[in-house]
C-alpha cells in the first residue's frame, strides 16, 4: 500500500509540475484531469451482491475551445483511459462463455463465507471525453459532459478458497460478455485544481441476456487538475 501511495503522489507531483510548463507555453488551452473515484452499483440484480467500495481511475487530456470571445468559458474534447473495478461477493464461474452465466453467492444472511477474500470484474476503456467549462472568478469551475468508452480489456479476479478448499488467486482476462462500448453523463463542481467528480454510466458492463448480472455504475469522487 505505501508503494502505491508513493507511487500516486510521484506521479501526481510530475504531472502538475510538467502540466504547468505546458499551460504557460499553450496559454491553457490543454487540461489534464486525473479522477480517483468509487463505483457505486445500484440497483443490481439478484444474482450480483455487490461491495459497497469498488475504486477506480481515469484520466484524459482534452482540448479546450473557447466559448465566443471568453476564455473562462469552453468546449473541451480529448482523449482519455478509465479503470472501473466491480466488486462483488459473487463470482462469475464461466466468464468466457457464450450461454448463460453461472453466478455462486460468497455470502449468507449478510455474512462472508469462510475463505471467500475478493472478486471483481476489472474493465479498461479508452475514453472520448466531452465536456462544457465555465468558470466563475477564475477559480471556481463547473463541467458539464458526456463521454464514450472501448473496452480494450475486461478480467476478472478471484481469491479465495476453491471447492477442495484451497486458497486459489484466479485471473482470467480478456473475458467475454463485457459490452464493447460504454458511455456516462459527468459532472465536475470545483476550485482551481481540485473538483468534486461524478459518472452516471447510461449503458449496462455486461451484455444484456444470458443472466449476465445487472446494476447501475454510478461514479463519485475527486479530480484533480493541475492545468
Amino acid at each position: 500500500m505505501k508503494r502505491i501511495l508513493f507511487t500516486l503522489a510521484a506521479l501526481l507531483m510530475a504531472t502538475c509540475a510538467s502540466a504547468q510548463l505546458i499551460a504557460n507555453k499553450t496559454d491553457n488551452r490543454f487540461t489534464v484531469n486525473l479522477d480517483f473515484f468509487n463505483d457505486f452499483q445500484v440497483k443490481p440484480s439478484s444474482n450480483w451482491d455487490v461491495r459497497m467500495f469498488s475504486q477506480g481511475f481515469s484520466c484524459a487530456l482534452t482540448y479546450n475551445f473557447p466559448l465566443g470571445e471568453s476564455k473562462k468559458h469552453t468546449i473541451s474534447v480529448g482523449l482519455g483511459y478509465a479503470g472501473h473495478n466491480y466488486f462483488s461477493y459473487s463470482r462469475i464461474m464461466n466468464p468466457y462463455t457464450n450461454d448463460s452465466l453461472v453466478c455462486v453467492q460468497y455470502r449468507e444472511d449478510g455474512k462472508t463465507v469462510d475463505g471467500f477474500k475478493r472478486f471483481k470484474v476489472n474493465c479498461n476503456y479508452i475514453e472520448i471525453p466531452f465536456e462544457l467549462r465555465f468558470r466563475i472568478k477564475d477559480a471556481w469551475k463547473i463541467g458539464v459532459g458526456f463521454k464514450v468508452g472501448y473496452n480494450v480489456n475486461a478480467k476478472t479476479k478471484f481469491v479465495g478458497n476453491n471447492e477442495d478448499g484451497v486458497r486459489i488467486h484466479e485471473k482470467l482476462s480478456y473475458i467475454k460478455n463485457v459490452e464493447d462500448i460504454a458511455y456516462a453523463a459527468t459532472l465536475r463542481v470545483g476550485y482551481k485544481w481540485v473538483s468534486l467528480f461524478g459518472a452516471v454510466q447510461l449503458s449496462p458492463v455486461f451484455v444484456v441476456g444470458h443472466d449476465a448480472p445487472t446494476f447501475l455504475p454510478v461514479s463519485v469522487g475527486v479530480t484533480f487538475a493541475p492545468f
